[in-house]
């Protein structure tokens, strides 16, 4: 029994080894690729103000929104406990705020988890009649790699990235989640 209990930890201690050495290789992710759409995603909204996780996210989107007027952007994330609207209209109005034309939004407001939205984005993307989108991903620096994986998952032809910067004092806490979420994306 002790041997077992030793080689589970083994496997454990290098999967999670690995999967943050590839975390860490998309923590500066910023992309300046041609992308057919931006997919902003979600990250919970209180009430209906942005949590600094997702104000984050939506800034680090805007140099680059900024200099595509011509991309379409989805903003991606559905509304759970606590908050009062869905996160993507949250979003939305925060754009139009920074002078985004809204006629350059389209609202996914369906999604819970990042599989669902580039799930339920790559159907709006689809509906448009693009069948192989680049899509620019802009999330937060420790959720990249697996955005990314999901995307290539769900049959994008590429996936580049933009990543928002996340408070230090957070970061061991989302890398540790992020393995976690990594494991069960390539489950």
């Amino acid at each position: 029994m002790k041997r077992v209990l030793l080689v589970a930890f083994g496997i454990g201690a290098v999967s999670f080894v690995i999967i943050e050495a590839l975390v860490f290789t998309q923590l500066g992710s910023k992309d300046a690729d041609r992308a057919d759409y931006v997919i902003i995603l979600g990250s919970g909204i209180k009430g209906t103000e942005l949590s600094l996780t997702l104000k984050q996210r939506l800034d680090a989107s805007l140099d680059y929104i900024r200099s595509h007027p011509e991309t379409p952007v989805i903003v991606s994330g559905g509304q759970g406990p606590g908050e009062s609207i869905p996160e993507a209209l949250a979003m939305k109005n925060y754009l139009v705020d920074q002078g985004i034309a809204p006629d350059q939004i389209t609202m996914e407001d369906r999604s819970t988890s990042t599989q669902e939205n580039l799930a339920f984005s790559k159907n709006i993307i689809l509906a448009s009649g693009l069948e192989h989108p680049k899509i620019m991903i802009v999330t937060s620096d420790y959720h990249m790699f697996r955005s990314k994986y999901i995307a290539a998952k769900n049959g994008y032809a590429a996936e580049y990235g933009i990543s928002a910067p996340s408070p230090g004092y957070l970061k061991p806490i989302n890398m540790i989640r992020e393995y976690f979420g990594a494991v069960k994306a390539f489950l």
